[in-house]
């Protein structure tokens, strides 16, 4: 059992949500309520430490807002939202993950994830905001094939 309980924020979490991404220097401009149900969060005292979040596109989905606030790294929370994430785009079909990052590569690839280049991402990826515009251009691209083994 994983020591960290996740669930999907509501609408009345945004702002705390923002306010993490913010403090990790992730963008979030482009989120609404909308998104949150594709999200998962991890709560202590009532307060939000950790986010992740899926965007689907197409046959491939997009990993984002993967953040943890300073207090609470390395105990491994990202790596178990990345884990639960990689589960739920199994389970809706999904066999390949991307991100862009410009601070976690090694973290990244200690998770399996290889860079590629922007270039190779599928269409509907490389469509979203993060690619289009919010993520410098200087931002790694990293993808990974999910498979039941991999998300665990």
């Amino acid at each position: 059992m994983s020591r960290w309980s996740l669930s999907t924020p509501g609408a009345q979490d945004l702002p705390e949500l923002l306010a993490l991404l913010e403090s990790c220097a992730l963008p979030g401009a482009d989120l609404t309520g909308q998104h949150l149900a594709e999200f998962l969060v991890c709560r202590e005292g009532g307060r939000i430490v950790g986010s992740a979040g899926l965007e689907f596109c197409a046959d491939a989905v997009l990993l984002r807002s993967l953040a943890v606030t300073a207090s609470h790294r390395r105990s491994g929370l990202a790596s178990r939202l990345v884990a639960a994430l990689s589960e739920q785009a199994l389970a809706r079909g999904r066999s390949e993950m991307f991100l862009l990052t410009t601070s976690a590569v090694a973290f990244f690839a200690a998770l399996g994830f290889r860079r590629v280049d922007r270039q190779r991402v599928p269409p509907a990826v490389a469509a979203t905001a993060e690619f289009r515009t919010l993520c410098p251009a200087s931002a790694v691209c990293m993808q990974r094939q999910l498979t039941p083994s991999a998300a665990a």
